[in-house]
């Protein structure tokens, strides 16, 4: 999620950037006629798309990043389109191949979603390459930039038509899905087509570039469209209802307008005040977004929101958790009992049915230890930690490993932390014993000044990188202690014990009531 974030303020700032360049056109007395206006309106409707796009993007959907990226570019190379002068045209050219090298990058993530295909280093290699080959021809001489430049653009819908020909089924279906969205793009690229001949006939090779418009216009209404379906709403949807909203950009709007009217402000600076409008709201979004993602609120405390909505999904995981094991374990035991009572009669086969019984019996406590642990109010909590080594350590006959717990006899953990840290040391030590090769582990556990500390040392073969740097699809247990203690505003540092094993070291603050809210059961 950092990535996302830093994403949407790096497209903040592509939005600041580019109504400050505006804003320096309009200053400086900028012949805004039919070309200029309309260059104005497209990079601003292109702004404000981003705003939206970016904020419905909650997932951080690499496809719908890829867009608001490519529409960035759009603005700065349809507002550049406008300037006659020469750093302008520079700037104009260079964009030239790094839109079309993007463009066609972004049409093959569309349809494969992001996942991998064949033939997609060599395609990557060969858009780079020629891409790359363009910008430094820019610095040669126009002859060479438009020489490679053409060879850029001939390459990538060869590349395009190649996987497009090479993977036609999943082509066609990806069509057959998305015709109308498609249709209504295409036609949009004949309306703006036309908008733009007729308006930049002024301008010097004004079509010369136009290639680099169509696949992104063409795409642009499907991307609309999978944004519905991955994220209907935004961050201020959570504030304000679809109507409030409309509204309030309507209000914003007409407020803009009659501040035009009123002080007899020209066209474009009533175009850079609906952009700037729109990026407040793209911030208020970035913000709200930041505070659900952490569950805070305007001052910096739990949201009721995230907290319900956090609340419903470990629910949901808990009931998924036991429908599994009632069906996996409990199920199929049942039914192995249920076909063995015809032949009850046999000595044997009552063997296997009580020590299955037996065994059923034994597991279902184990499970039910796991989904509430049962601390016994008559013993202290290092009493109770105690049992639950010996437990874990009567569980593996085959280890012979000696613990050697330490932890103050007048040790007291406010509920639910008591449960939390029996868990994380169930997890920690049963992982010692499982993949740990060391003979002996130290346990620590302490509480001072509202911090509880806890940690762990074996004299096994592994190292701190190796587990820090493990996969967490395949290694779990680690990931989802780190998870958990993070959640409740803890840390985990993972070291290398002297000579040989790791330490993992794990602080917790313990707070107040705020702290059950965080608390992951």
């Amino acid at each position: 999620m950092k990535k996302h974030m830093i994403l949407d303020l790096l497209l903040f700032a592509n939005s600041i950037l580019l109504i400050m360049y505006m804003g320096l056109n309009i200053n400086r007395n900028m012949a805004f006629n039919a070309t200029g206006a309309v260059s104005l309106f497209l990079s601003s409707l292109m702004l404000i798309d981003i705003t939206y796009i970016s904020s419905c993007n909650v997932r951080g959907n690499k496809v719908i990043s890829l867009f608001c990226g490519l529409l960035a570019l759009h603005s700065w190379y349809i507002l550049l389109s406008a300037r006659g002068d020469a750093p302008a045209g520079m700037a104009f050219s260079a964009l030239s191949p790094v839109i079309w090298y993007v463009s066609i990058n972004f049409i093959l993530m569309f349809l494969f979603q992001g996942s991998g295909y064949k033939f997609k280093k060599a395609v990557s290699i060969c858009l780079s390459g020629t891409c790359i080959c363009s910008l430094i021809g820019l610095l040669v001489s126009n002859e060479i930039f438009a020489l490679f430049y053409g060879i850029q653009f001939l390459a990538g819908w060869l590349c395009f038509i190649f996987i497009v020909v090479f993977y036609r089924k999943r082509t066609a279906f990806v069509i057959k899905a998305e015709w109308k969205c498609i249709l209504f793009s295409l036609v949009t690229v004949i309306i703006l087509f036309f908008a733009y001949y007729f308006s930049t006939m002024g301008v010097s090779g004004h079509l010369s570039n136009f290639g680099i418009y169509l696949p992104v216009l063409l795409f642009s209404v499907s991307t609309h469209s999978m944004i519905r379906k991955e994220h209907s709403s935004v961050p201020l949807s959570t504030i304000f209802s679809r109507c409030q909203r409309a509204l309030i950009l309507l209000a914003g709007t007409v407020i803009c307008g009659l501040s035009a009217l009123a002080s007899d402000t020209p066209l474009p600076l009533f175009f850079l005040m609906l952009d700037a409008m729109f990026v407040f709201v793209y911030v208020c979004n970035i913000a709200l977004d930041f505070n659900l993602r952490h569950g805070k609120n305007a001052m910096g405390r739990e949201s009721k929101y995230h907290a319900a909505l956090e609340q419903l999904r470990q629910e949901e995981q808990l009931n998924l958790e036991f429908a599994n094991f009632l069906h996996d374990d409990i199920l199929q035991d049942l039914l192995s009992i249920k076909n063995m009572m015809k032949k009850a009669g046999h000595p044997d086969i009552q063997k296997i049915i009580t020590e299955t019984l037996d065994n059923m019996n034994t597991y279902i406590r184990e499970r039910m230890q796991d989904y509430r642990p049962a601390l016994l109010p008559g013993l202290t909590v290092k009493e109770n930690y105690q049992s639950l080594l010996d437990y874990i350590s009567q569980s593996f006959p085959h280890r012979n490993i000696r613990i050697t717990f330490e932890c103050p006899d007048s040790l007291f953990l406010a509920a639910p932390y008591d449960i939390f840290v029996y868990r994380l040391l169930k997890e920690l030590v049963t992982n010692i014993y499982r993949h740990s090769s060391g003979e002996q582990a130290w346990i620590t556990l302490t509480q001072d000044n509202e911090i509880i500390m806890l940690r762990i040392t074996d004299n096994g073969t592994a190292d701190a990188e190796t587990l820090s740097s493990a996969d967490p699809s395949k290694h779990r247990g680690v990931a989802l202690i780190t998870e958990r203690v993070s959640n409740m505003e803890g840390s985990v540092k993972i070291a290398n014990n002297f000579p040989c094993g790791v330490c993992i070291q794990i602080t917790l603050p313990m707070k107040g009531d705020v702290s059950y809210q965080y608390f992951i059961s």
